[in-house]
């Protein structure tokens, strides 16, 4: 999967949202690379790439009765700056990429485009100041930058929860406290975590593929507007009708069900109040915090409900309640269920562990293990148990510990195309096996390895998936990758499956390219990027275009839109900016990999003339 661009690991959010890490961010870490997922909020189905961070957002905040019109805020957002001057063009990820250079402790950036400042928050107060001290006055992109402090953005629960006492004090306000019916509710957690739940799987892809020509539509504009800009004659214009590249939508050969992964909420039911084990109504940010069963989910696996119902039924007896996002008390956060068709099952359950002793955890972890080897969870047949004890506030990037394994094996094993994959807690791998198969094939296809004397060129590669998929076709696969923990686990599965022709470069990959691009000057590679879903970096994107060896390229995107910028980066016509010639789209495929979602992953071919004697010099 993949979270992209080219120096970010897929957990990354687009270049314009916040980019919140989240209080277990190892365990996307693989996220190896973020790979679409059901698009539901952070609360509902957690995101393949993205750990549920909602739900122990530190909001500490606390009412303060005696000024009552001041709003409460979020305490993940006390520690908060505003940086101005910045270039307008500068992107979210270079932000990001120089205040990490400047070593600074971002925990989110929020950056909108055209805007010539930018919010970024910090852990606490220590950072916040050193990064003030920093940033003032410095000179970036041709700008002197100014900081200034910043407010918290407002807690949306508890202040909508006061709108509603003051309306209630007016009269007028019973309308907005009227809860919804079981249906009512069902339906409303479908729409979130399933948008599509109630198309036909036909009408479901016929949805998509109108997507996909519609973002080629804004693709065409975009390139003609590219070259009107350089001022070319009409008669050097491209052919921009990229809609007749389009092949047909290739489905999911699973659509019930698919999903190897879960994250499931510990919460409150919304009608009941009784302690519940599902998927999130909603986002804090949205005001909510209920939780339903995953009962009508058909994403869901009836093995992933039943593990969920089985430790519902162990929460509801332990001595400890379910964590409250609101009130910061509670213990029990979330948890996750991996499984894999060779019969390995996952169980990881998330406990707030502050403010007990270490007699008291030992005993949390001995209920869990007694739980699932002696009680009513045996008969599940884990075959790897973990706990993640987590701290009710992140301080720290470091600060979480790594899980507890408690019983079994410490990896679950998965089979994909002949080649088998070892998947720690933490480690990123498609959500859609059979789904998986169906886009590794496209992209091997599209690569087009005839013999074994190519070299391909795998970037933000994660687990190394799909360059060991690929190695069998070529002479030697380098996969670049940013997160160590996910280059460990490629390096693992590699040696697994006794593929000895690939090497993994940890780094940004733009810092990486570079020098290996100029190593591979007498070769012809093939470049597979596979990047989260903000698309590739700009740097990243300048190396690949004017390394001229590099006549093909097939780029994996499992966000189209917000890519939608790179594929005209790479097509533009050359400038002092882009150097290099142009590449020309060749076909494009949609693949379904998550049904019921919006999610379509595009596989994308890119090709160009290879250089002269001459022009390779």
């Amino acid at each position: 999967m993949a979270t992209p661009e080219g120096s970010l690991s897929k957990d990354d959010d687009e270049s314009n949202v916040d980019t919140a890490i989240s209080s277990n961010q190892g365990s996307g870490a693989a996220a190896s690379q973020n790979q679409p997922d059901i698009s539901t909020n952070t609360s509902t189905l957690a995101k393949d790439d993205d750990i549920l961070q909602d739900t122990l957002a530190d909001h500490t905040a606390v009412e303060d009765n005696s000024k009552a019109e001041k709003p409460v805020l979020y305490s993940t957002e006390n520690f908060k700056i505003r940086i101005g001057n910045i270039h307008p063009r500068s992107a979210h990820s270079q932000i990001k990429q120089k205040l990490t250079s400047l070593k600074l402790k971002p925990k989110k950036i929020k950056k909108m485009d055209k805007c010539d400042w930018a919010f970024a928050t910090f852990c606490c107060e220590e950072d916040r100041q050193n990064a003030m001290k920093v940033l003032e006055g410095l000179q970036w992109r041709g700008k002197t930058l100014y900081v200034k402090k910043a407010e918290a953005a407002t807690d949306p629960l508890l202040n909508r929860k006061r709108r509603a006492d003051e309306s209630d004090d007016a009269g007028v306000a019973k309308q907005q406290k009227v809860k919804l019916t079981a249906d009512e509710y069902r339906e409303k957690l479908l729409s979130k975590t399933c948008p599509l739940w109630n198309m036909s799987y036909d009408d479901q892809l016929k949805h998509k593929e109108d997507k996909i020509k519609n973002i080629l539509s804004s693709l065409k504009q975009e390139m003609m507007k590219a070259y009107k800009d350089s001022k070319l004659p009409k008669s050097e214009y491209p052919n921009t009708d990229y809609k007749d590249l389009l092949l047909p939508i290739k489905p999911s050969p699973q659509t019930d069900g698919y999903r190897n992964k879960c994250e499931f909420t510990v919460g409150r039911h919304p009608i009941s109040d009784e302690v519940t084990v599902g998927y999130r109504l909603g986002e804090y940010r949205e005001g909510t915090v209920a939780v339903l069963e995953p009962t009508h989910s058909p994403n869901t696996s009836q093995a992933m409900k039943d593990v969920a119902s089985s430790f519902q039924d162990f929460v509801r007896q332990s001595a400890y309640a379910p964590f409250d996002p609101v009130s910061q008390q509670g213990h029990w956060v979330w948890l996750l269920v991996r499984e894999t068709t060779l019969g390995g099952l996952m169980v990881m359950p998330t406990f707030v562990g502050e403010g007990l002793s270490q007699e008291e955890l030992e005993g949390v972890k001995s209920n869990i293990l007694k739980y699932y080897t002696e009680g009513d969870g045996k008969s599940f047949s884990v075959t790897s148990l973990y706990i993640s004890i987590s701290p009710r506030q992140k301080k720290s990037e470091t600060e979480t510990p790594p899980p507890v394994h408690l019983y079994g094996d410490e990896t679950i094993e998965e089979q994909l195309l002949g080649l088998k994959f070892q998947i720690s807690p933490s480690a990123f791998f498609q959500v859609n096996k059979e789904g998986a198969e169906v886009l590794y094939s496209a992209i091997s296809e599209f690569a087009g390895l005839t013999d074994d004397s190519s070299t391909v060129l795998d970037v933000c590669c994660g687990t190394g998936t799909i360059g060991m998929l690929l190695a069998s076709h070529a002479k030697k696969v380098v996969g670049i990758e940013l997160v160590p923990q996910a280059v460990s686990d490629a390096e693992k599965n590699a040696k697994l499956n006794g593929v000895e022709n690939i090497s993994f470069k940890c780094g940004r990959a733009e810092s990486v390219l570079p020098e290996l691009m100029n190593s591979m000057r007498s070769e012809e590679p093939v470049a597979i990027v596979d990047p989260p879903r903000a698309g590739l970096n700009r740097e990243v994107l300048s190396s690949l275009r004017k390394s001229p060896s590099l006549t093909k390229l097939v780029y994996v995107s499992c966000e189209p839109r917000s890519a939608l910028k790179n594929f005209v980066e790479l097509m533009r016509p050359p400038s002092k900016r882009w150097r290099g010639d142009p590449f020309k789209l060749v076909k494009l495929l949609p693949v379904d990999m998550f049904p019921f979602s919006q999610q379509c992953e595009l596989v994308l071919l890119f090709e160009r003339e290879p250089p002269t004697s001459q022009d390779s010099g």
